[in-house]
């Protein structure tokens, strides 16, 4: 595998479950870009996987010990966590009045457009259609840079 560029990047929850979830379709695919960059996560990311639990939308074992592992995860490859921001949720709110968003994917759109970050998310029909977003699926991110390294 060719290194890539250690640019920071944030990835949506979509991605981080799918590098996580050895059965998740687009598990190999998202451990390139966790392994590739410089990962950060939205501070909602984490409370957006813990609703997706407690609601049996993702199914774990074990509870405590997936927090642990996600803790693991975490430290392993030096991903950030971004900290929460009152602009976070003016620029989330601006975002849900004019593109129709689900509350998390407003947020997430709203750190990286706050933040000046590229956001990186299997959720092309979400992204792809925000103008101040810099957005970039997995795919095309991992193959922009195989052709420009």
């Amino acid at each position: 595998m060719r290194k890539r560029r250690r640019r920071e990047i944030l990835i949506e929850t979509d991605v981080f479950v799918a590098a996580i979830d050895h059965e998740d379709p687009h598990h190999e695919e998202a451990r390139e870009v966790i392994t590739g960059y410089s990962i950060v996560l939205s501070p909602y990311t984490l409370i957006e996987m813990d609703l997706l639990i407690r609601s049996r939308i993702i199914i774990v074992k074990d509870y405590c010990q997936f927090w642990y592992k996600v803790y693991s995860l975490l430290d392993q490859y030096k991903i950030k966590i971004i900290i929460p921001s009152p602009l976070h949720h003016a620029e989330a709110q601006e975002i849900r009045a004019r593109y129709d968003l689900t509350y998390f994917d407003s947020l997430h759109a709203a750190v990286a457009i706050v933040n000046k970050m590229k956001l990186v998310s299997y959720d092309e029909k979400a992204y792809g259609k925000i103008k101040d977003l810099n957005y970039a699926h997995p795919h095309t991110l991992i193959m922009k840079d195989t052709f420009e390294g």
